[in-house]
């Protein structure tokens, strides 16, 4: 019994290389199969830095339960730092000879540290295998200096973005890191970078929340992706430093440089708690036989990544056009109007918009300069962020045609910064043509402008207002003229039409609150007398993934009712932070949390350190029923307590 736990982590790191290899692309040859035999031999990339490592992959693949022998290679350009091996076995199924077979997979990864720059070679890829000896072709990797940025391993590198900033050895035995990363550090000023926060994990981890989220002092920032705020983290596996962790995305933004010289990518404070890996931390922390061996209590721990320096350079002042706004990215420019055909006097509406990759909110309006008999009545602008930094910018104007005739607003011109050609950009938009009609009968029409200031004043005001926006006239000596009286009569008929609209919306809306209120709280009724009756059938003999998927579903129950009294958001917050804001603030009895502290404590304990030993499967079974009452009356207690501090 004393090899068993040797054993099963052989096979959970067999099943950890595996994902490793199974997501690297390659950049290697495959030797030609003998007796069955198959040998296929690759790098994760084919360009790094002296201060970066590169994993070579050797697989060996055979029908039925054959073995090869160890692997061989000359490396004279490299060290060997660490190696990790995985064997399994899997069916198939061959469906012109309707038979099933078994093949055998042998995994071996060399983890490389390369010696000297320059192209260092791989060679004399061989292994015995069958009574045969396979080969594989050599492989070639360019060394570039330490600190040059080089291409993220393939199948490694999250979405093509750099590990600029990331490139510097971390500590041995660190099992959680937190690094910032950003796909490039030297940009013109306004100059897009994304910056990307990750943590590196090689243990189980939890209840992961931002203490201290950067500020980017000196930048623009967009949030561009958050899935911290959710707690949903994807994640990958990846080498660092010729070592396998999980990396998972914590936040990511679109920052763009306010001011050039030296500027800083400033840090995050990461919180979190873990199950340590027994020994120095080089276990694979999510191979699924370790944990029954793990008697360690959960930790908290904490992490906070270095700044990141950024160089911003300015823009040049040689080759600046007069109708550059700000833009500095890469940007294409289109116009349209919402109709070619329009009466003079109303109004025309021109849309400008702007879209690619870049500063948007920087961008000003493009200048124009409109012909004779169109009028500039108003403008404005919005811009709208997608994924990646790519989005776009809308400009509108309102035109007033004032008179009859073809009418051309002309191309506008559009520039930017293009930092990837170090140059500006000039783009224009095409001209579009307008069929004016003459005006609508009864509409004002083009008016010279007067020469007495008594008919002058009226003249300018009926010439340069669009119709339909006119107000109405000043009474007259004779008495107010009965068009004025059917105007503010049918003012008065909208008003009370509009009023009794509303009124009739704002019961509907009232009443179907009022019923999906209803509705939800007896659905909030009958998950508790369903988790009721599971923990009474669960009680004598129930399994223990059941048992903890309903402390998990106790959990949330009492965290719905929390969120439904307060409206705080609990399932994101830290209990410490939870319980200022609840007793604090919003003057929850201090019994009343301490009651709802312990349920959720006995609750997390089951769930994740009862594989440890820290509560038995009969204790967690056996007090289901008693903590599942107890949530449901500390629900009423929150329901209770937050409608008293209301009124």
């Amino acid at each position: 019994m004393a090899t068993l736990p040797r054993i099963l982590r052989k096979i959970g790191s067999a099943g950890a290389a595996l994902a490793i290899l199974g997501l690297a692309s390659p950049v290697g040859a495959a030797g030609n199969p003998a007796g069955g035999f198959q040998l296929k031999a690759q790098v994760d990339r084919d360009h790094v830095s002296l201060d970066e490592s590169v994993s070579l992959k050797i697989s060996i693949q055979s029908e039925g339960s054959g073995r090869a022998g160890a692997p061989r290679f000359q490396a004279p350009g490299f060290e060997v730092v660490n190696e990790y091996t995985a064997n399994y076995f899997e069916s198939y199924y061959d469906g012109d000879t309707g038979r099933f077979g078994m093949r055998n997979n042998q995994q071996i990864t060399k983890v490389l540290k390369p010696l000297r720059t320059g192209a260092a070679r791989i060679s004399g890829i061989a292994v015995e295998a069958g009574g045969k000896t396979l080969t594989a072709p050599d492989i070639v990797v360019q060394i570039s200096a330490a600190g040059s940025g080089t291409p993220p391993p393939r199948g490694y590198g999250g979405g093509g973005l750099g590990l600029r900033g990331a490139g510097k050895q971390v500590p041995q035995g660190r099992q959680v890191i937190v690094r910032a990363e950003v796909d490039k550090d030297k940009v013109f000023k306004g100059e897009q970078i994304i910056v990307s926060y990750y943590i590196y994990r090689r243990v189980r981890t939890f209840n992961i929340r931002i203490d201290k989220f950067p500020i980017l002092n000196g930048f623009l920032r967009e949030d561009v992706d958050l899935p911290v705020l959710g707690q949903r983290l994807d994640s990958e596996r990846v080498m660092l430093d010729g070592a396998a962790y999980e990396r998972s995305l914590l936040m990511r933004y679109a920052a763009f440089p306010l001011q050039d010289g030296k500027l800083k990518i400033d840090s995050t404070t990461l919180k979190y708690n873990y199950y340590p890996n027994p020994g120095n931390g080089t276990a694979d922390y999510d191979d699924p036989f370790m944990g029954l061996f793990n008697q360690m209590q959960p930790r908290e721990g904490a992490d906070r990544n270095e700044p990141l320096p950024i160089e911003v350079l300015p823009l040049p002042e040689t080759g600046k056009p007069a109708s550059f706004t700000g833009g500095v990215g890469d940007f294409n420019v289109t116009s349209a109007v919402d109709k070619y055909e329009v009466r003079a006097n109303e109004a025309v509406t021109l849309t400008v918009k702007v879209e690619g990759k870049g500063n948007l909110a920087a961008i000003g309006e493009p200048k124009a300069v409109w012909p004779t008999g169109v009028e500039l009545y108003d403008s404005k602008g919005a811009a709208k962020s997608g994924k990646g930094g790519v989005g776009q910018k809308l400009f509108e104007f309102l035109l007033i045609p004032r008179a009859p005739g073809t009418l051309v607003l002309p191309a506008l011109e559009f520039s930017f910064f293009d930092p990837g050609k170090r140059e500006y950009v000039v783009r224009k938009t095409e001209p579009i043509t307008l069929r004016v009609a003459e005006p609508a009968p009864g509409s004002p029409v083009m008016a010279p402008k007067a020469t007495t200031p008594e008919s002058g004043v009226k003249a300018d005001r009926v010439a340069n207002e669009p119709a339909g926006l006119l107000p109405p006239e000043t009474p007259t000596r004779g008495g107010t003229p009965l068009w004025q009286w059917l105007y503010r009569a049918s003012l008065l008929a909208f008003a009370v039409l509009t009023a009794w609209v509303l009124r009739d919306l704002l019961m509907k809306t009232k009443a179907r609150s009022e019923e999906k209120a209803r509705h939800q709280a007896r659905a909030y009724d009958r998950s508790w007398a369903k988790l009721r009756q599971t923990a009474q059938q669960l009680g004598t003999a129930g399994k223990s993934p059941e048992v903890i998927r309903a402390y998990e579903r106790l959990v949330g129950l009492v965290f719905d009712a929390i969120d439904s009294a307060y409206r705080v958001e609990a399932r994101s917050r830290p209990r410490s932070e939870l319980r200022e804001l609840l007793v604090g603030e919003r003057n929850l009895a201090p019994e009343v949390w301490d009651r709802v502290s312990r349920l959720l404590e006995f609750a997390e304990t089951v769930r994740f350190a009862s594989s440890a030993g820290a509560i038995s499967e009969a204790t967690a079974r056996q007090e289901l029923s008693k903590w599942v009452g107890e949530g449901e009356t500390l629900a009423q207690k929150l329901s209770v307590a937050a409608s008293s501090a209301q009124g």
